[in-house]
């Protein structure tokens, strides 16, 4: 394995050396990955425990910023205010398969999302994008964007945008979703229900809320009475 680590280094580091040499002279940024995997058998005299297995992973992760905007001065150009947006999220799933003989016959998945600039200052106004982008997790078929789905999601939405001002925030706070992912996330984006008793940020809650959430005849039923459009 140390050929595949030496490979995972060599690449990190010529990431370095180009993004260092371009980070002076362009307002490009630069985001970069590798990843090392190692696994090592050990023999022991013990019958009890003749076979050790460790496997591991590492993974490094490395960013050049650029600046929002820059000015000369007498050493040249130099940053002005603050760094431009980012937001990355990293996950590991290790998918056991029933029946698996061995830990290593399974599947070990690693998934990365991240959004720079305009895409990330936006991220920032909506703390659930936010944490679907930092967790590593959105994944859907096409049916999640199909002609009748994106038709019955329209109609709901519009059902929050005309919903009762005094019982939103009620309803953001126990939200009718069915996937319940969502709820943790709701949770995690504003732990306690705080920011949604302001009625505006608590429909606009909502409809992120169902923008995400499942998209089958059980989700948009449940949606439509909470909403009270049956």
């Amino acid at each position: 394995m140390g050929a595949i680590q030496s490979w995972s280094i060599f690449r990190a580091g010529v990431l370095l050396v180009v993004a260092t040499a371009g980070a002076g002279c362009s307002d490009t940024l630069f985001y970069g990955e590798s990843t090392e995997f190692n696994f090592a058998l050990h023999f022991n005299d013990n019958p009890q425990q003749p076979l050790e297995v460790n496997i591991g992973l590492k993974r490094h992760v490395g960013q050049v910023t650029p600046p929002v905007a820059t000015e000369q001065n007498e050493s040249g150009k130099a940053a002005v205010g603050e760094a431009v947006s980012t937001l990355s999220g990293f996950r590991l799933r290790y998918q056991e398969e029933a029946g698996s003989a061995s830990p290593l016959n399974n599947d070990l998945y690693i998934r990365t999302q991240f959004a720079t600039g305009a895409a990330a200052a936006e991220l920032a106004k909506n703390p659930i994008q936010a944490v679907k982008v930092i967790d590593a997790d959105f994944v859907s078929d096409p049916t999640f964007v199909s002609e009748p789905n994106r038709t019955a999601r329209g109609e709901i939405i519009e059902g929050i945008r005309r919903f009762d001002a005094s019982k939103v925030s009620d309803l953001s706070c126990h939200p009718p979703v069915t996937n319940t992912r969502l709820l943790e996330i709701a949770e995690q984006s504003d732990p306690g229900c705080v920011k949604r008793t302001d009625p505006d940020f608590a429909r606009q809650f909502l409809i992120e809320l169902a923008f995400e959430d499942d998209r089958t005849p059980a989700s948009f039923a449940k949606w439509r009475s909470a909403l009270g459009m049956n």
